[in-house]
């Protein structure tokens, strides 16, 4: 079990909260969405991260890590969701750091878990192909042995990060697409790896990833022998499901607090418009649904903690009240900003957009429904899109 005390937690959010705040404005915010460089986001920033032990927080404390787990990864996604921190964090210390920790060697765990935790290693989760809508046992990517190391042919659908990451973790069938599923790193500049990068819906960079003929050597699989890794997938997909859950908490709590400020700014009938009642009303609406999706996320990242019987399902209805409590708390918001909340110069705008984007990655409040039903009828877990 993590190690982290109910103090060292809020030791980890206050320097976050402090640190962001004080370095992570909206102008700077801005200005890295925004640079030349074809980033999207900030290398001074990610050293910095790395200095202050964030990218290491649930890593293994032999590794350089902090020894804390999924509760502490979710403190460190919730401040990112509260200040939009384009960063790459859920691609690389959620994700393909639960990858390498999960499927890896003790060899690869010892090389590139302290590489995450320095900064200098970063990864995107490379899993979802076109047609899989959110299946997660759908993988048609193939990896071929030849010679000393492995040829990998494939579709990837959009990464989040993948455009800037130093290494992809790919999922393929070995030998054929019948094969058991296994992870690959495949280093992002890799020939026969073609990327078309592009924005997200809120701004943040990604690509979708080709591979043709992509040759990588025998090391880059991820764990001895060929057993399939499809449960691994699993559990990191509900990883990556609970961390944006967490980031949408930390985006709600901001929007609340943001649209609080705003309506006691703005006039009308000669009073601000914070002093209508029905107004008093639908910000304590927002509040709410906002703790209702923060209880059910804390209880679900305790429950993967713990390791209890009924994480997976605790994961899956946070996602489901969570994509609720992001819709309602965003739309609430732009309609109190009125026109202004649609413009580039507001915050609200954007993080309407980051809550948008967090209720649909790794799967929507439908498709969550649907595995808690099926799950609940004694029947298998729904793997389809459907």
């Amino acid at each position: 079990m993590p190690s982290f005390s109910a103090e060292e937690r809020q030791l980890l959010d206050d320097s976050l909260q402090s640190f962001l705040a004080e370095n992570y404005s909206f102008e700077r915010w801005k200005k890295l969405a925004r640079g030349p460089e074809m980033e999207g986001f900030g290398r001074v920033e990610w050293a910095r991260y790395a200095e202050l032990g964030w990218l290491g927080v649930a890593l293994p404390e032999s590794v350089g890590g902090a020894g804390g787990g999924m509760t502490e990864l979710g403190i460190v996604m919730a401040a990112a969701g509260r200040h939009m921190v384009l960063e790459p964090l859920l691609g690389t210390i959620v994700l393909g750091a639960g990858a390498i920790e999960q499927a890896g060697t003790p060899a690869q765990r010892e090389t590139l878990l302290p590489q995450i935790s320095a900064g200098t290693l970063l990864l995107a989760f490379c899993h979802a192909e076109p047609g899989a809508g959110y299946a997660r046992n759908f993988v048609h990517a193939v990896a071929r042995a030849e010679g000393s190391g492995f040829v990998i042919d494939g579709e990837k659908t959009f990464a989040l990060g993948a455009h800037s990451a130093n290494t992809l973790v790919v999922s393929a069938r070995l030998g054929s697409d019948k094969g058991p599923v296994c992870l690959f790193l495949v280093p992002r500049t890799a020939s026969g790896v073609r990327l078309n990068v592009a924005p997200a819906l809120d701004g943040r960079l990604g690509a979708t990833v080709s591979l043709a003929g992509a040759k990588v050597a025998a090391h880059a699989k991820l764990g001895d022998g060929d057993a399939d890794v499809l449960g691994t997938i699993d559990r990191l997909l509900d990883s990556g499901a609970i961390a944006v859950c967490a980031e949408a908490c930390g985006a709600m709590a901001a929007v609340t607090q943001a649209t609080v400020e705003y309506l006691k700014t703005r006039q009308q009938f000669g009073q601000p418009l914070s002093k209508f009642q029905v107004l008093q009303h639908r910000l304590v609406d927002m509040s709410v649904s906002g703790e209702e999706a923060r209880a059910v996320v804390h209880a679900a990242l305790q429950a993967l903690d713990d390791n209890a019987p009924g994480a997976q399902r605790a994961v899956w209805a946070a996602k489901v009240q969570t994509a609720r409590s992001a819709r309602f708390v965003g739309g609430q918001a732009i309609q109190l900003h009125g026109g202004m909340g649609m413009t580039d110069e507001l915050a609200i705008g954007h993080y309407y957009k980051r809550l948008t984007l967090c209720e649909t990655l790794f799967g929507d409040g439908e498709w969550y429904l649907k595995q808690i039903g099926a799950a609940a009828a004694g029947t298998a877990i729904a793997a389809s899109a459907t």
